[in-house]
Order: structure tokens, then sequence, then C-alpha cells
């Protein structure tokens, strides 16, 4: 048993994806308190994973998920609490925000204003792309800057599956892993996708109200298995290799001044990198978003859409490699009746899941759910449409389904704010 309690840790130990506390700060299960700790550390969860056996059933590994609350070094770190371990609140969770409150719900996060030290736009840009827009997305086919995203983008891969497991090398290269400094190290939590040589889109809630201990440094360009660099994989019979992984810098950040985690709504954001990305790496190309009216205007629910990420699997354990699952995407009033009236889902918003276990996760926060669609002259594509916001703490939970940005509805201002 032990050496399964082992095991448990080094697949834990494989990424460093993690919403992150520190050791010993406080959490709660359902709103019993307790203190963050090294899973070995934890004596009734080690006891209750031995008596489930071998191989570990769904329910603890539900659990395990729920329980995860980052890493101290390279140890995994679970939620132990003296009194017991109650399964947690359904209620509205980031997912994969790099908090670090001690506390409940990881919305909860210390408004100081205090950014990463890099510049960042706020006020000056909240003339376009809020909530208040009744009247559908702005058309932006004749903005000044559309010509800033690329019309070589989303190409999607004949021989892939789409909405398979484990995704392929070089099939979402546009793919990036936001990097935080922190006084334990380095921390890799939130993703983001590349829509220009300069511009990485993803999350508020990733880049802004991080709190004093967190710092976004840099992001990771060309990922896909976080074990190893460059990626390998075998076809044919021969070896094949990825172009190493860059870490690049970042110059500014502009995160939607509408955003506040009290509310959950305008959750995107920009971040501008220090130097273009080369696109004629394979591991490197950009993604398309909704450029025109046909694709801001189309109507997604009952349709099936992909999200990626690097995000908790079903085993409560995050993935080092890039996953990618089909979720259903469904209407707003169906999401926001999902979750009883606790929440108002805006027109800004698009809901996605409530499939048994299928769904965005904690890391997955700031990545991209996708829907093909016919783009310029370039045929079908993949089309971004929407950004990994929150949804129930419990991911994959039949019924609950995930929360995303609508980006057709923030089009205007993404390209407002983006600069040659």
């Amino acid at each position: 048993m032990f050496k399964f309690i082992l095991t448990v840790t080094l697949l834990l130990q494989s990424s460093l994806l993690a919403e992150c506390l520190f050791s010993g700060d406080s959490c709660f299960v359902d709103d019993v308190p307790g203190s963050c700790v090294p899973l070995t550390e934890c004596q009734p969860l080690v006891n209750e994973i031995t008596r489930a056996g071998n191989p570990m059933p769904s329910r603890m590994r539900q659990k395990l998920q729920s329980l995860t609350c980052g890493f101290d070094s390279h140890d995994p770190m679970v939620c132990c609490s003296a009194s017991g371990f109650n399964q947690p609140d359904l209620g509205p969770h980031l997912h994969g925000v790099p908090s670090n409150q001690g506390g409940g719900d990881a919305i909860n996060f210390v408004n100081s204003g205090e950014q990463s030290g890099h510049n960042i736009d706020d006020v000056e840009s909240f003339t376009r792309g809020t909530l208040e827009n009744k009247n559908g997305p702005r058309d932006i086919e004749s903005h000044p800057n559309l010509r800033l995203l690329p019309q070589k983008c989303g190409t999607i891969e004949r021989d892939r599956i789409w909405g398979g497991n484990r995704t392929e090398l070089y099939e979402m290269p546009w793919m990036v892993l936001l990097s935080y400094s922190s006084p334990r190290g380095p921390k890799l939590s939130c993703g983001g996708t590349i829509i220009n040589e300069r511009y990485i889109l993803t999350a508020a809630h990733c880049v802004s109200f991080l709190g004093p201990n967190l710092v976004l440094d840099g992001v990771i360009l060309g990922e896909y298995d976080i074990r190893q660099d460059p990626d390998c994989q075998m076809s044919d019979g021969l070896e094949f290799c990825a172009p190493r992984v860059i870490n690049a810098t970042v110059e500014r950040v502009t995160a939607h001044p509408g955003y506040a985690p009290a509310t959950l709504v305008d959750d995107i954001a920009l971040v501008r990198l220090s130097q273009p990305i080369d696109f004629t790496k394979d591991n490197l190309k950009p993604l398309c978003l909704p450029v025109n009216r046909k694709l801001q205007n189309e109507a997604l629910p009952g349709h099936n859409g992909v999200v990626a990420g690097w995000g908790v699997t079903e085993d409560g354990l995050q993935s080092p490699v890039l996953l990618s699952v089909s979720l259903p995407i469904i209407g707003t009033k169906e999401c926001q009746d999902a979750y009883n009236g606790s929440l108002q889902i805006k027109e800004t918003q698009i809901c996605a899941g409530g499939v048994k276990d299928k769904d965005s996760c904690g890391g997955d926060s700031g990545g991209p759910l996708m829907y093909p669609g016919t783009f310029a002259n370039y045929g079908v594509r993949y089309i971004q449409r929407g950004i990994v916001s929150f949804g129930s703490k419990r991911c994959g939970i039949a019924g609950f389904p995930g929360v995303y940005t609508n980006i057709a509805y923030y089009m205007d201002w993404i390209l407002d704010n983006m600069r040659s």
C-alpha cells in the first residue's frame, strides 16, 4: 500500500500545474477548516486511500481531485481536515486560478490592485466589450486593428480526432502556459492561446487580483509534455521531435477592467510578449478568432466544442501532457438553471459541459473553448469561441456545466487593446 501511496505522490509530482496554496495555508472542505499539507502527512487521507484499494475507485479519485491544493516545492499537497473529509461545495470556482488566499473558495482574492510589475492597462479600455451590450456582438469587420490577426490560423490536422483525450504533438500549437514566480519557486497554472505574433489571450483572473505572493513572469510557448524538452513522439517506427519550448518574457498585461472576483464577468485579458513569436516553427502557430459577423453571431448551443489544457483529470491529478475534451455547448437559461439561480449567466458568457467526468478543471483557466468554422479563404479552421473561466468546484459533475467568456462579445475590446 505504501508503494501505491508513493505512486499517487509521483503522479502528482509529474506536474507543477495547480491552483496553488502554500504549505500550511488554511483551506476549507465543505466549510470545515483544514490546512494545506503534503499528502504523506495527511494520515486520514492516506488511510482512506489504503482502504479504497488499487485500482483507485472513482469516488476516491473525485475526493483526491477536490482536496488537491498545490505543491510545496515538488511535494503534492492536499487540504487536510482533522474533522474528516466531506464533499466540497458545488458553487462557482475559478478553474486553475493561482490563488494565494487562505480560506474557502478560490474566488476570494485580495483586491490589492497590485499586478506583476508589468504595465497593466485598466479603466482606459473600458469603453467597449462590456456586459452592457444588449444588441449582440459589435461589428468589427472594419476595425483598423483587424489586420493584426493572422488569417493563417487554427489549422485542423486531417488525421486528428476532434475532441479526443490526449492530443498529438503539433495538434494544438497555439496552446501556452503562464509561468508565475512565488516564494516557493516557479508555478505553472493558467493556460492561454496565441492569437498573433505578440499577443496571448487568457482569462483576467489569471493575471489580476493575484495577491502579494505571485508574479506573472513569463509565458511558455511550444509546450506539449512538461516532463520533457524537447517533446518527441514515434511515428511509423521513427522518432520525431518538436523544437524546444520558449520561455517568453512579458512586456505588458491588459486585463479587462470590468472583471472582479465578486462578479466573474468580463474574465478576459491580453498578454503582450516582449519579442515576436516565430511562426515558422511547427509547434508555434496562432488560433483563429471570430472575426466576422457570421462567426460572432453563430448559434453554438446544441453543438460540441472542445476544451484543451493541462488541468486536473478525472483521476484528480494534474496532467503533464496537453489534453482535450469534447463538451456540449448549452444555452444560457439551461446553464443558469443548472446552478439553481445562484448565478446570473450573461450573454457575454457561454456554457459547455455538464457531462459526467468531462469538464475543464483546475489548471485549465485561460485556455480555449473551440468550435470549427469557415475562416476567410482558408476553409474550416479551429475558432476560439470561449475562454475557460469558472464552474463547479467539483469538476466533471453531471449537470453542472462550465462557464466561459464568450469571445464574440469581446472582439472589439481585443482589437482596441492590440498594437503592432
